[in-house]
């Protein structure tokens, strides 16, 4: 098994993907599958990336970050990583939906 080395900014693509573009902020005891819009394989990844996220930060800090992304997303502040890109680097939703905020 591969072992990925969460760096600052691993970890902020990696909020931006999750929260940003797909609402979801991260949470140490939940697995991603838990919000059914993932394949599973998919969620085996995210899940270790999550929890090398956790492994490497607070989660006070995790959880600052996503409030400074809900804020960016509420100012429509443009974000400095496509989510076509950042689906390619993590996962794309099962069913394709698309966010409001591209």
């Amino acid at each position: 098994m591969q072992t990925t080395i969460m760096t600052q900014d691993l970890c902020m693509r990696f909020l931006v993907w999750s929260y940003y573009y797909h609402g979801i902020q991260p949470e140490k005891e939940k697995s991603f599958s838990e919000y059914g819009i993932f394949k599973e394989s998919d969620c085996q990844r995210l899940d270790e990336l999550k929890d090398s996220l956790f492994l490497c930060f607070e989660a006070e800090s995790i959880h600052r970050a996503c409030e400074q992304f809900y804020r960016a997303r509420v100012l429509h502040e443009p974000c400095p990583y496509s989510q076509a890109d950042l689906d390619r680097m993590f996962a794309s939703e099962v069913n394709h939906r698309q966010t409001d905020n591209r």
